[in-house]
């Protein structure tokens, strides 16, 4: 009978691993080590839900033998649109099955303002990265299709090793730009740039990178099951869903969502809005070394 209990004891605590290798230490939000609030006021500040499916995800795009790129520049308004902007970039890069290049740290709108720090008489930090912010290192190792990487090891892994051409050659390879603040040659490590820096760095980075202008008010980002005929099929859906103002479908749709597995057609129908086109994920995209966002009103 003890040995009987000792085996049940057992295959609970198994089963309680099982379950707790199931549990998304990101997905909360605890303010301890902060002095609080307590987790019940953390709790109503959590706005985003928590799909466990998710962390197996791994995007049909992913080719850990041939690794692509996202690289992004961060919003140029408060801080509720550059963490926006940022949220965007990690789905897309996950979607895309790609690795997520974070922006070196840089001044931020509104959040740039050196103050003394008056506990130690010492400046207070102005210049962020979004590691500053976000648990990117639990992101990775909680979600199978999330690879990120720094600003500076991206560099290094694809920049100073020749792997990168600029836009129209096949020759040409990048080179890190040099700066009259900086005339360091081969520079990795851009973490604390100015406005001037980070300015230059944008346009160097739209010089070999893809960067499409998808304007969220025209289209709707699209992602093909299948390459052949993709852009065919597309089309003669959004013909089709077009034909009717969006109105009504909007009224169709108010308190009867769409379920996340009904086809293809029914699911853009709900989301296409008024927007008359999509922004199709094609070969050529996907066949991009490096994937890149724009900053500003050009992306």
């Amino acid at each position: 009978e003890s040995s009987q209990e000792e085996e049940k004891l057992s295959q609970e605590l198994e089963d309680e691993d099982e379950d707790n290798s199931q549990v998304h230490k990101v997905a909360g939000l605890n303010c301890d080590a902060y002095g609080g609030p307590s987790n019940d006021i953390a709790a109503e500040m959590i706005y985003w839900k928590d799909i466990k499916s998710d962390s197996s995800f791994v995007s049909p795009f992913y080719d850990d033998s041939k690794p692509k790129y996202l690289t992004f520049e961060p919003d140029e308004g408060g801080w509720n649109n550059i963490r926006m902007s940022m949220e965007t970039a990690v789905a897309m890069a996950h979607a895309m099955g790609r690795t997520l290049v974070l922006p070196p740290q840089q001044g931020m709108y509104l959040l740039q303002k050196q103050k003394n720090d008056h506990r130690n008489g010492t400046k207070q930090q102005h210049q962020f990265g979004f590691s500053d912010f976000f648990h990117f290192d639990s992101f990775e190792l909680e979600h199978a299709g999330v690879k990120v990487i720094s600003f500076e090891d991206f560099l290094k892994r694809e920049v100073l090793t020749g792997h990168l051409k600029e836009k129209g050659t096949n020759n040409n390879t990048v080179q890190i730009p040099i700066t009259t603040k900086n005339s360091e040659p081969n520079r990795t490590d851009w973490n604390g740039i100015g406005r001037k820096e980070k300015d230059m760095l944008a346009k160097w980075m739209r010089t070999f990178t893809t960067n499409p202008v998808w304007y969220f008010d025209d289209c709707m980002v699209a992602f093909p099951s299948t390459n052949q005929d993709a852009q065919k099929r597309f089309d003669t859906m959004v013909d089709d869903i077009t034909s009717v103002p969006w109105k009504q479908h909007m009224m169709l749709h108010k308190g009867h969502p769409v379920d996340v597995k009904a086809s293809t057609h029914d699911r853009l129908r709900e989301v296409l809005a008024h927007r008359s086109d999509v922004c199709l994920y094609n070969e050529t995209y996907q066949n991009a070394k490096v994937f890149h966002f724009m900053g500003d009103n050009n992306s």
